[in-house]
């Protein structure tokens, strides 16, 4: 039981879309909140030199188009806020930062790019009506539609990349094709909703006897082979 889409039982502890059939009064409340926004983009961050070098592709990327960063590592933003570390137990995700009704696009890129990881930053941004800013399209395929996050690595340069949102902040009909996912589905990500998922499944494939007999000698040589990790991915993209 891992994240990787190859495992036995895939744990999508972070979090998942979940279906869920809009009403009208839903539709309605996720236009008037989109076409809202005022502000660009947000980036919460705590980890401030990763081996994604995500901080490079953003500190390029703020060369064309205005972030504002919140969180442990110094940023641009000056807003009294409370955010706990972890929401799960502490309570909602950042409800003091003014997300949900200012800011149409969220970076989501991971501290690490690894085939298959998708952490919970990702669906907070869904959940919050943001667009994710994510590194890897290829991690994505095929945990969420298409047309519901921008990857950055679709586009030549951070210059490219800004030009496409600014684009989309112009032109409010594009930019609420992003939110086309919210008609059959609802994000979710609480840790426990994943795991009582995650187990219910476990048990089912046992019951029905769909179970792999495969063992790995060396789990963690395996691992580290299935989960491909890239170190300074976004400095490539640069």
């Amino acid at each position: 039981m891992t994240y990787l889409r190859n495992s036995d039982v895939r744990l999508d502890s972070y979090g998942q879309l979940l279906r869920a059939e809009q009403s009208p009064s839903e539709r309605d409340f996720v236009r008037a909140t989109a076409l809202g926004k005022t502000r660009m983009i947000a980036w919460l961050v705590s980890n401030c030199n990763t081996r994604s070098h995500r901080e490079q592709y953003v500190a390029d990327l703020r060369n064309y188009v205005k972030v504002d960063q919140f969180g442990g590592c110094a940023g641009n933003a000056n807003y009294s806020y409370s955010c706990p570390r972890n929401p799960q137990i502490y309570g909602d995700w950042c409800s003091a930062i003014p997300f949900t009704s200012a800011y149409r696009f969220y970076i989501a890129f991971e501290n690490s790019a690894c085939h298959d990881y998708v952490s919970e930053k990702f669906y907070q941004a869904l959940d919050r009506l943001m667009v994710p800013i994510v590194l890897r399209k290829s991690d994505y395929l095929d945990i969420v539609p298409e047309g519901s996050y921008i990857a950055a690595d679709q586009f030549r340069s951070p210059k490219h990349l800004a030009e496409y949102l600014h684009y989309l902040a112009s032109n409010p009909k594009e930019y609420l094709k992003y939110f086309e996912w919210t008609k059959r589905n609802s994000a979710a990500w609480k840790i426990q909703l994943m795991m009582e998922d995650a187990v219910c499944r476990m048990c089912r494939m046992l019951h029905e006897n769909k179970t792999s007999e495969t063992l790995d000698k060396d789990l963690w040589t395996n691992w580290d082979k299935h989960a491909a990790c890239v170190p300074g991915f976004a400095s490539q993209l640069l």
